[in-house]
């Protein structure tokens, strides 16, 4: 329990998200990330998974798999976590999105892929190995309390609500479940049980496409709306600029929380999106080649 508080600690002790240019790079909280506006000059050519493995002469190793957000049991990612989960033998794993409860089983492979993609994977594996699954992401409490410091409610509510529910669910990641339906679960799963300040006519579907239409100009249809405008990798957009910020003060948090698991571990696995993967790759060269005191464990 102890370890479990101080990662969470050295996470939170990070907020600020200072940000410095460094050339083509960006030290973040004194970490080097890729900017995510190179990111996406390069997600096209690379494959997903997207797996980078690094390791120290002093046995410390992470292997973060940067995957995509599908619940399709036939891609490869799931079984390339699966590989390198028997072969790594990881001593703690992170996962995106949210701490998963410990009470929280899947009895099967294909019933963790259904319900929760990579991270029901993850932790399906976990439970097996009798090892811990930490969030790896801030917890949605406390990004909305910072991200409405910094932005307005209804353009915070517009932009999640496309990365986090239009998004995913636009590339099949409900494929057993209407659009209505998805919506309203997280909606009331994600954002209201995590203190998102919304009216109780705000929660319906038919107030989020009002918000659409008066923002954008544009009706909203889940299958046909502009990704474009919302796709955190592009350099002038607005909504595009609230993505980046986001998805930074997130990766200072993971690094944060990888550096202080190495104090502890020598084996760290972690599967996040691979936007995420591509942005925090020189970090984690660095956080693996830190000098550490000796592990007492």
């Amino acid at each position: 329990m102890m370890k479990t508080v101080m990662l969470w600690l050295s996470g939170m002790c990070l907020l600020s998200c200072n940000i410095l240019r460094k050339g083509n790079s960006i030290s973040l909280n004194h970490y080097t990330v890729r900017d995510y506006v190179k990111v996406g000059k390069i997600m096209d050519t690379v494959k997903t998974p997207y797996v980078i493995d690094v390791r120290s002469k002093n046995g410390k190793r992470i292997v973060f798999i940067g995957c995509v957000h599908d619940a399709v049991s036939t891609h490869p990612q799931f079984s390339i976590i699966g590989k390198y989960f028997a072969e790594l033998k990881p001593e703690l794993v992170f996962n995106e999105g949210g701490q998963i409860p410990d009470n929280t089983h899947y009895t099967t492979i294909n019933e963790a892929i259904q319900k929760d993609g990579e991270t029901g994977l993850l932790k399906y594996y976990a439970d097996k190995s009798a090892i811990k699954m930490l969030n790896g992401d801030m917890d949605a409490r406390t990004e909305f309390e910072l991200t409405l410091k910094k932005q307005p409610k209804e353009d915070l509510y517009l932009y999640y609500v496309i990365e986090r529910i239009a998004i995913p669910y636009h590339y099949g990641a409900y494929p057993h479940e209407n659009f209505d339906s998805v919506f309203n679960r997280i909606i009331a799963k994600y954002f209201i049980k995590n203190g998102f300040p919304l009216l109780p006519a705000e929660v319906e579907l038919s107030y989020f496409k009002k918000l659409y239409k008066r923002k954008t100009g544009k009706v909203f249809d889940v299958t046909n709306f502009d990704l474009e405008a919302f796709d955190y990798i592009n350099d002038h957009c607005k909504y595009c600029a609230v993505g980046r910020v986001s998805k930074m003060t997130r990766d200072s948090v993971l690094l944060s929380k990888i550096d202080a698991a190495l104090n502890q571990y020598d084996r760290v696995l972690i599967t996040f999106g691979h936007g995420h993967a591509l942005a925090v790759e020189p970090a984690l060269k660095e956080i693996v080649n830190r000098e550490r005191r000796p592990n007492r464990n």
